[in-house]
């Protein structure tokens, strides 16, 4: 069967009913990369939108190239746009990845709106899903920390390069996370099968594996988070070629162990891939941010072909569960690899970057008060 190019796709989509309190814009409505980054380019102090082969310039999101990116059986051979600085030359870089070619990638910054960007392949560690940014050393700088199918690597920025850390060449599917599971203040990578403790070593991170879930083919990232406050670290996950989002209760027996126990959150859309968890109302209470990825396994998954959604969901300590806010539905707005929120426009409030096949959107929070819906 033939791929639907993006453009005739978003002529197929109807318009998104979107919340409210949030705007719409289409920075790229025939975009069919899954992938963005959001950093500032060319550093005048706005920030830019990097997705596939191309960066757009706030404000007013004006197409510059970045470089060609080949298509494989309807996918882009792009699934993340992490922004880092390897080369150390004041200009934002990207790092991406792909499933196709096995590889990490960085693609230098030619400080020329008008030039096409370099592109050198930094290592070949397997078939990735995503990547996202994460400080898995905790040494205050951004890494890069793919989703590799059998495997658990990570990457520090270096000038020029990066620094490979492996975590276990026999561990790895689909779904990564990055938090503190055991609460002893170290960030702890957490996969699809379990978690790798982290534990300071004389030679660097030791990596101590615990079986103790087996999520499935989870999104990226599985969230680590106290939701219920209770001082003992949770988790949140979403299927990503499913339906269905999750989360574990940590918990602990007579003798003081630790022990999950699962619960529903969702089940009634798929394909949860990108889950971020932020504070998107400022109040200091985080929530998860997610949706559904337009045609992940190009429309064969179940619900393939379902209407796109996105949506948060916060934790009701009353109801001890999860209610969930929808800001758009139906239409072309899904969440790709991974959403990225940031406050774009600098207005003081968090907005919300979205990729994926059927277009490049943004939702920009409204600063104005909406009354509610009669």
């Amino acid at each position: 069967m033939l791929a639907i190019p993006a453009a005739l796709m978003m002529m197929i989509l109807p318009p998104a009913d979107v919340n409210e309190a949030w705007k719409h814009v289409v920075v790229a409505g025939d975009s069919d990369f899954e992938a963005c980054g959001v950093a500032d380019f060319d550093n005048d102090g706005d920030l830019d939108i990097a997705c596939g082969d191309t960066w757009y310039e706030a404000p007013d999101w004006t197409p510059r190239p970045i470089g060609l990116v080949r298509s494989i059986g309807g996918y882009r051979v792009d699934f993340a746009d992490v922004p880092m600085d390897i080369d150390r030359d004041g200009l934002m870089d990207i790092v991406s990845c792909s499933w196709h070619d096995r590889g990490v990638f960085w693609r230098r910054n030619p400080g020329d709106k008008q030039d096409k960007w370099r592109m050198q392949v930094l290592d070949t560690p397997g078939n990735m899903e995503t990547a996202i940014a994460a400080d898995v050393d905790a040494d205050g700088t951004p890494d890069f920390l793919p989703n590799i199918m059998g495997r658990t690597v990570w990457y520090e920025a270096k000038p020029g390069g990066m620094i490979t850390h492996v975590v276990s060449d026999d561990r790895g599917g689909h779904g990564i996370g990055l938090g503190d599971v055991d609460g002893d203040g170290h960030p702890d990578i957490l996969g699809p099968d379990g978690w790798f403790e982290s534990r300071p070593g004389e030679d660097g991170i030791e990596w101590v594996h615990h079986p103790e879930w087996e999520l499935g083919p989870a999104g990226i990232s599985i969230v680590a988070h106290d939701f219920d406050r209770d001082g003992l670290t949770d988790i949140f996950w979403g299927m990503g070629h499913d339906y269905g989002l999750h989360w574990l209760r940590q918990g602990r027996d007579d003798r003081g162990g630790r022990t999950w126990s699962r619960h529903e959150v969702d089940t009634r859309w798929s394909q949860a891939h990108g889950l971020v968890l932020t504070d998107l109302d400022r109040d200091g209470t985080l929530e998860v941010l997610t949706g559904k990825r337009r045609h992940a396994h190009n429309g064969k998954d179940p619900g393939g072909d379902d209407p796109l959604i996105v949506c948060i969901y916060r934790y009701d300590p009353e109801r001890k569960g999860f209610q969930r806010t929808t800001l758009s539905e139906g239409g072309a707005i899904g969440a790709g690899h991974y959403p990225v929120v940031v406050d774009i426009d600098a207005d003081g409030d968090l907005d919300i970057v979205l990729p994926g096949k059927s277009g490049l959107h943004l939702l920009e929070k409204r600063n104005d008060p909406v009354p509610p819906a009669p």
